[in-house]
Formats: structure tokens, sequence, C-alpha cells
């Protein structure tokens, strides 16, 4: 066990009003934030400065210093930033929060200075090729837990086969999916505030919607709660549960 786990249960595209240079219709903006990773969101043009803007509203919900686009993103050699605004109008007085080059097809995931601001984007400062495509855009901030799991936590993987023996004993498998990572953990001596914060996160996701795990060893993957988060009082104010989570595609 390296690290205390995060996790990454609000996107603040899903309570802001989300546009974008422009959007192909069969592969529609609001796939940037439907917390469904296997469905594409797809510009239909591709000049530079392609852009998604999210607008908080006058009154800011929540905080931002986390960005992560999942895997299944065509921007692999584009140039990006991460900007954020206090009025909008962006020329001139946007700022950076992230600026770099992508240089993989892998997960982008990004942590930078936390800050309540109303507008964000992101920008693709390149020309790219061909319209770029993307199945998320995350902007979050983590919620690390008080303590660490328990000793004694499962940490592996769920294979999704089925075998299948024949009278002669002969074995057959059948792979129907990729290989998920599964963990199990045991908290205990949790505190009322984070209780709450627990409460919350069940709330925002209701059972329905996956949330990023940066599990002990900090690998940071989709992945959805399998049980309900029901409480163990094990003295006034101190609680204990378990978390059985389960990589989500």
């Amino acid at each position: 066990m390296t690290q205390k786990i995060k996790v990454m249960y609000r996107n603040i595209l899903e309570n802001s009003t989300v546009t974008s240079t422009d959007e192909n219709a069969s592969f529609p903006l609001y796939r940037t934030y439907d917390r469904d990773i296997g469905k594409l969101f797809k510009f239909n043009s591709h000049p530079a400065n392609l852009f998604i803007q999210a607008d908080q509203g006058a009154v800011v919900e929540y905080p931002v210093s986390r960005l992560i686009i999942p895997v299944g993103h065509t921007l692999n050699g584009l140039n990006l930033k991460l900007q954020y605004s206090h009025t909008g109008a962006w020329a001139g007085e946007q700022t950076d929060a992230l600026s770099w080059a992508q240089t993989n097809a892998l997960i982008i995931d990004k942590a930078f200075t936390e800050f309540s601001e109303r507008y964000w984007r992101l920008l693709i400062t390149s020309d790219p090729a061909a319209p770029p495509a993307l199945p998320e855009l995350f902007l979050t901030k983590p919620y690390q837990f008080v303590r660490n799991v328990s000793w004694g936590f499962t940490s592996g993987n769920r294979l999704n086969v089925n075998r299948l023996e024949a009278l002669s004993g002969k074995v057959n498998y059948i792979m129907n999916g990729v290989v998920r990572k599964e963990r199990g953990y045991q908290l205990t001596r949790i505190l009322d505030a984070q209780k709450t914060e627990f409460d919350t996160w069940q709330s925002t996701t209701e059972g329905i919607r996956g949330l990023y795990i940066e599990d002990q060893g900090a690998a940071v993957y989709f992945a959805e709660v399998l049980t309900p988060l029901l409480f163990t009082a094990e003295h006034e104010g101190r609680w204990g549960v378990t978390l059985s989570i389960l990589e989500k595609i």
C-alpha cells in the first residue's frame, strides 16, 4: 500500500452549459459528459483552435484541479490547453491551467492547481489532420480518503471468460470481454465528516454513474461501486464501510 485512495465523482460539465466549436451530429457533444466512455464525441471539422467550453453559471458550484480524458481519444500528436476565464470573453483574459503536447493515445490524466472559475475550455491549438474525437471530458477534483484502507484488502482482475468442458474432458474457453480491475476495501474509524463525503459521493453517482478511482497503487481508471455504501457504527462518531469496486468499460 503506497498511498491513500482518491475518488473523482463529479464532472462539472454535467451541471454546466456545454458548447463546442462544432459537432458531428452522429457523435454529439453530450457524450463528453454522459459517463459512457465507450461512445465518442467528434468535431465536425478540423481547423486549429477547436474547443469544448463549460459554463458553470454565475454561482460556481465546484472547483477544478484534475482533467481526465479516457482511452479512445484521437488527440495523439496534438497540442492542447485547458484554460479558464472569469468572463467567458477569452481573448486577452484567459489563463492556462494546463498546456501540453499529447504524445500517445493512452488515458490523459493531469493534475493542476485548484481553481474555482465559471468558464473552462479544452482548446486544441494544433491543426488536426482529421476531426478529433474523445469519449469523455472529465473536469473534477479528487477527494482523498482520510485514512488508508485496512490491510487485508483485495486487489486483482476480473476475467470475463466462460469455461466449457466437454464429456471427454477437453476444455474450451470463450473470452467475452476484456480483463477488468477489481478491488475490495474495508475502511474503519471513519469520522462523521468523511461519512458525509461518502454519502455525497453515493447520492451524486446514484449507483449508476461511474467515477474515477486512483487506487492504492496510483492506478487511475473508470469504475463502479458494486454495492451500496452501508456504514457500520463502530463507536459514537466513528464508522466502518466496505467498498467493492469494479473497473467499468
